[in-house]
């Protein structure tokens, strides 16, 4: 279904501030009285009208209780509902969700710039949805060809062909990945991690691109490759440190848009939790105490981390007897969660200073946040740990609250004015000793 034909119709008990959220992702919702006239109907009180495509939503608070069954969202925030109907509009999937305003304006970004087919160049931290943003601009671009994923570190300066894309003929014109295909998109990952020749390749196709006639879309207009980079550094920086070309940067740095870190998403940290949870196992769902506990951790691996401590909780054993995720189950998941160790043979080794911010990350988590606790364990004082924390970067940016939980599910201390968290650290990232 196209974003520009799809016709929402909203049916009995919708939220009135629903239409106008989806208004805003370029959706044109109908009231219940039109519904003959929509191409897409959303429940939200368990019917099921017939000869239409059907979607239903739970929008109740699922705390304490499991989601209606058969609902296909479940949640109460009505900006993460319309952003499930937009990507169920798309056929994207996995789907992406937030209930953050600045992640929802990147979301509104990507539609905006989505019909044009400048290159877009997407900043943010591994693991933050870079991908899944590249699949929405090209689904959302109604382009009849292929999304492309060509990894930039395996692209070399001549002919040879990376493996990724050797195994499938469909998603590669005859033996070049950067041959221009009419109304593809080819998603550049990582494009910081282009070499020079590889770079001069590239900025050869591109010139080559653009003297090539372009393919029509249906509308008529002309449509070339898209392109779509994606980096987890400041490729400005990259530039002045003569690692990027500065006139393939300025060819491709058309358009940039920044997702920001799940650390700064609290609000996502919860949603998507019960929403990867539910995906994989619809019978279990967090307690209360749970997810503020997940409210304070970092999640330094962004929405690919917590993906996967969902779909570990999704099948472990679990402490009480019932379905319910509790506290205790999830300070067993992150204990077990190590700092990346630096590569074999990379010559970079981890400063103390890291090693002491992931040991009172570490402590502070296995205490399930009471900091008193964890400074008992560490044998310092709790002043002396809150400046280690402080120090360490693991307060988040000022204007938020952290919240860490005690054994009960209550708040340990009281919320205060948090400092920005810098990105954590990678191997790539330590410092030299």
């Amino acid at each position: 279904m196209k974003l520009t034909s799809a016709r929402i119709c909203l049916g009995l008990g919708a939220p009135g501030e629903l239409p106008e959220l989806l208004r805003r992702l370029g959706l044109e919702p109908l009231p219940y009285a039109q519904k003959q006239h929509a191409t897409l109907y959303i429940d939200f009180v368990g019917a099921q009208p017939g000869g239409i495509p059907l979607l239903s939503l739970d929008l109740g608070k699922q705390v304490q209780r499991a989601p209606r069954a058969g609902a296909n969202f479940a949640g109460d925030n009505l900006q993460a509902a319309a952003c499930f109907i937009l990507c169920h509009v798309l056929g994207l999937a996995p789907p992406l969700l937030t209930a953050d305003a600045e992640m929802f304006h990147a979301l509104r970004t990507a539609l905006a710039v989505a019909p044009s087919p400048v290159p877009v160049i997407l900043e943010g931290e591994t693991g933050s949805g870079k991908k899944t943003l590249a699949r929405l601009i090209h689904r959302a671009s109604n382009a009849r060809g292929p999304f492309r994923v060509l990894n930039c570190a395996t692209l070399e300066g001549g002919g040879a062909e990376p493996p990724e894309l050797a195994a499938s003929q469909s998603l590669q014109p005859a033996d070049d990945p950067l041959a221009p295909a009419p109304q593809a998109t080819l998603f550049l990952d990582e494009i910081a991690e282009l070499s020079s020749a590889a770079q001069a390749r590239f900025l050869r196709r591109l010139e080559l691109d653009d003297a090539a006639p372009a393919a029509a879309d249906d509308a008529g207009a002309e449509r070339r490759t898209r392109y779509i980079g994606a980096t987890n550094r400041l490729l400005s920086q990259s530039v002045e440190r003569g690692e990027l070309r500065r006139d393939l940067y300025w060819r491709l740095n058309v358009f940039s848009i920044k997702l920001p870190p799940l650390r700064e998403r609290p609000a996502d940290i919860t949603l998507l939790a019960a929403h990867f949870l539910r995906q994989a196992n619809p019978r279990r769902w967090f307690t209360a105490g749970a997810l503020r506990m997940l409210g304070s951790y970092p999640f330094p691996g962004n929405v690919r981390e917590l993906s996967n401590l969902a779909a570990r909780l999704a099948i472990v054993p679990l402490a009480a007897a019932n379905h319910q995720v509790d506290l205790a189950d999830l300070r067993r998941q992150l204990a077990n969660i190590k700092a990346p160790e630096p590569a074999a043979g990379s010559g970079w080794k981890v400063s103390r200073e890291e090693a002491r911010r992931e040991m009172v990350l570490r402590v502070i988590t296995a205490c399930g946040g009471n900091r008193a606790e964890a400074a008992h364990k560490l044998g310092i004082t709790t002043r002396a740990l809150q400046y280690h924390i402080t120090k360490a970067g693991l307060s988040r940016r000022r204007g938020a609250q952290r919240i860490f939980t005690g054994p009960a599910g209550a708040p340990a201390l009281a919320p205060q004015p948090m400092l920005e968290l810098p990105p954590a650290p990678g191997p790539m990232s330590s410092h030299v000793p």
